[in-house]
């Protein structure tokens, strides 16, 4: 059955949204852009709420996701909202677009129009997720060129699906292929051609060959240095965009549709907003051995990022730096070290550390996730580090602290220490006393 056009009425009700938008007093900066067909109906729009909490996560260079598969409207045009994570892990809307094709240069144009809302570097952010379109490939190359770009991995899995149905084993094989990113790609070349071999019909033949043309895309051998906030491998992006999703439904107009997102926006804004509060009050358990690094890890970091850094930080006792080098001129500062497990021989990690303590590990989970990994942490509890790095801090994964909770985290910190030892002595507990109640 065919979708009605969109007609005039609908173009202008829903960029009178827009332009009413703009002219509020609490989002002066809201940004919107359109493109009309020959007949003046809405041929693109893109919309985005600007937001200094949000641009300062772009600023650091990140990680966007966007589907350009939902047509649930009455129209049956694609709705592509822009999705980021927070540094709560949880969905950010940087934007919205709807296009009436999914041509090349539709697509081109929605990128373009997401790059002018000022939401991402002038080179564009440092990666891109997407479904697996060719022409959303295609646009991505033209419009930021200097993009990590990879598919979602639901969308690859579905798409693969029905050519590999009634085949458990084919497609429990291609998970593996497309998750391990503990395999190289030469070693991925030999595993795929092993698949092909047991896996391979005149039916699927042609799915797979184009699959193995496009595997830069979707398997994690080829990702593997590359930030993606660890998105890269899981079903993450699929749910980054589900709030946006649930309550459409093929009855909805194009202004429905405008005020289902506004609101989803607004939504997932104020659940960031409260997590900062959450985050900067609260303060966390410490439930490992190592409390010197689990304390500096809760204290930088938001709550969801200490939950799996202290997953790294647990696993301390299993591993020892083996080796430590020096550098042969030991005015540079630059050390390496071996580190690996302590009773058992295996893999070996290198940990360069250079200048003004720099980390880097062989691992590379750093450059991956954006969070140090156990063996940049075994460096730093070797070497009696007092502080986690800036370079294995990222500020879009810190707490938003001001001033004041900054100077008060510390203060108690060292208040704690010092009444804890006070206390055990009365002499030193009344200068204590003395000098807090002369003090105020």
């Amino acid at each position: 059955m065919a979708r009605p056009p969109i007609d005039r009425g609908e173009s202008d009700a829903v960029l009178e949204l827009c332009r009413r938008k703009t002219e509020t007093d609490y989002d002066c900066e809201y940004f919107y852009h359109y493109e009309l067909d020959g007949e003046r109906r809405l041929k693109n729009l893109f919309w985005a709420d600007t937001d200094s909490g949000i641009d300062d996560i772009m600023g650091y260079g990140d990680v966007v996701v966007f589907d350009t598969t939902c047509r649930t409207n009455k129209h049956g045009v694609p709705f592509v909202p822009f999705v980021g994570l927070s540094p709560h892990r949880t969905p950010i809307v940087l934007g919205c677009g709807v296009t009436t094709d999914q041509s090349l240069d539709s697509l081109v144009w929605l990128l373009r129009a997401f790059k002018q809302s000022n939401h991402c570097r002038r080179d564009g952010p440092a990666s891109v997720i997407t479904d697996d379109s060719n022409a959303v490939a295609g646009a991505i190359k033209t419009v930021f060129p200097g993009s990590n770009h990879r598919f979602c991995s639901w969308h690859v899995e579905q798409g693969i699906e029905e050519h590999l149905r009634g085949l458990s084993a084919a497609q429990n094989e291609f998970r593996a292929l497309m998750c391990d990113d503990a395999c190289s790609p030469t070693a991925f070349q030999d595993r795929w051609y092993g698949f092909m071999a047991k896996h391979r019909t005149a039916a699927n033949l042609r799915r797979l060959d184009a699959m193995y043309d496009k595997r830069e895309m979707w398997a994690a051998a080829f990702v593997h240095d590359k930030f993606f906030l660890g998105m890269a491998n899981d079903q993450r992006t699929e749910c980054l965009t589900t709030a946006l999703h649930t309550g459409l439904h093929e009855g909805m107009s194009l202004t429905d549709l405008w005020r289902h997102a506004d609101a989803c926006t607004h939504a997932l804004r104020g659940d960031v907003a409260a997590l900062d509060h959450q985050a900067a009050m609260s303060r966390l358990a410490l439930t490992t051995e190592h409390r010197r690094l689990e304390e500096r890890a809760a204290r930088l970091f938001t709550p969801a990022n200490f939950y799996l850094l202290r997953e790294e930080i647990k696993m301390l006792g299993s591993f020892d730096v083996l080796v430590e080098t020096r550098g042969r001129h030991a005015a540079s500062g630059e050390v390496r070290y071996a580190v690996g497990f302590k009773e058992r021989r295996g893999v070996v990690f290198d940990v360069e550390r250079s200048g003004d303590d720099v980390l880097k590990c062989s691992c590379q989970k750093m450059e991956r996730d954006g969070l140090p990994c156990r063996h940049i942490f075994c460096v730093m509890r070797h070497a009696s580090m007092s502080q986690i790095p800036a370079c294995c801090a990222l500020g879009r994964m810190q707490r938003r602290l001001d001033a004041k909770c900054e100077r008060l985290e510390e203060m108690k910190d060292l208040g704690r220490l010092v009444f804890d030892l006070a206390s055990e002595d009365a002499k030193e507990f009344q200068e204590i006393m003395k000098f807090f109640q002369t003090w105020l």
